[in-house]
């Protein structure tokens, strides 16, 4: 297979263009500006139905074999026991190097998300995580731990996560949940804020996991959200606000999770790399920016 240059990237202090938009792109940018979070659904914002069925039998695929790396454990003691990735980490399910003509990096990459994504940031954005992940239900887990937990993103002050739903995830399946408004410049956005440390009881050093019982009686239940819904549920999220997940207490979730940044954030751990192949040209400029 031929491998294709990509063209050139913006610089990184290139400004974003602001296109116009669909009504569904609107309302994802309004609402991300407004909330730090915006929910749709495959649908709605890209709108491809022969691309979804593509990604749904990927990742069937992938279900199949990492359900056969589920850890036989009465409760989760680290991340990766809770977690089964595909591509994140060297214990992941498949090989990283994903081709430039997989159905995932046209998702990923598609012009329907990144309008919305580097509208909001203000610049052309890089993409540096893309991970299908199985979450496995620990009916006896008393206690959250990892990213179950609230938290924020280190990675840039405003990182944009995609989370996308394979499966129908209720309280019961681990939804993703959210604080509106915690991202840098919102009214949580203050409290235990982006970037700033502070020490635990037993003083420890922490940057990114704030006090779990002082931030919920700070933010009462009232102003957090489930992501719950039907597989095809998407969501663009901004993670420098506080979030968590992954809690599955008896029904397994499916999900699709992809991370951009600004480049100016010179955040360089990327899980995964491109083959470039000859179907990679017809992709767009900003598409080949986030990729390269």
């Amino acid at each position: 297979m031929t491998e294709v240059v990509p063209a050139r990237a913006p610089l990184s202090s290139e400004p974003y263009p602001e296109p116009g938009l669909s009504p569904a792109q609107q309302r994802a940018l309004d609402d991300l500006r407004a909330r730090g979070i915006a929910t749709t659904t495959f649908g709605e914002l890209v709108g491809d139905d022969a691309l979804w069925q593509e990604l749904e039998a990927d990742m069937e695929a992938y279900v199949g074999r990492a359900q056969m790396l589920v850890r036989k454990l009465e409760r989760p003691k680290q991340k990766d026991d809770f977690l089964v990735r595909r591509w994140a980490h060297s214990e992941s399910v498949d090989n990283s190097r994903i081709s430039s003509d997989s159905p995932w990096v046209r998702f990923v990459a598609s012009d329907r998300l990144l309008d919305v994504v580097n509208s909001y940031r203000g610049v052309y954005t890089k993409l540096v995580g893309l991970d299908n992940i199985l979450t496995v239900p620990f009916p006896a887990s008393d206690r959250r731990i990892a990213s179950q937990r609230w938290h924020r993103d280190p990675e840039d002050r405003n990182v944009v996560k995609c989370i996308l739903y394979f499966s129908d995830v209720d309280a019961d399946a681990g939804p993703f949940e959210y604080v509106p408004g915690s991202a840098p410049g919102g009214p949580h956005g203050e409290l235990w804020a982006w970037g700033t440390s502070w020490l635990t009881e037993r003083g420890v050093e922490e940057r990114w996991y704030p006090p779990q019982d002082e931030l919920e009686a700070k933010i009462p239940e009232s102003e957090r959200m489930q992501l719950v819904g039907p597989r095809g549920t998407l969501a663009l999220c901004d993670t420098s606000g506080f979030h968590r997940g992954g809690f599955a207490r008896s029904k397994p979730r499916v999900v699709s999770i992809h991370t951009y940044i600004s480049p100016a954030a010179g955040y360089d751990k990327v899980n995964f790399t491109v083959e470039w192949r000859d179907e990679g040209a017809e992709l767009s400029r900003q598409a080949r920016y986030a990729l390269t």
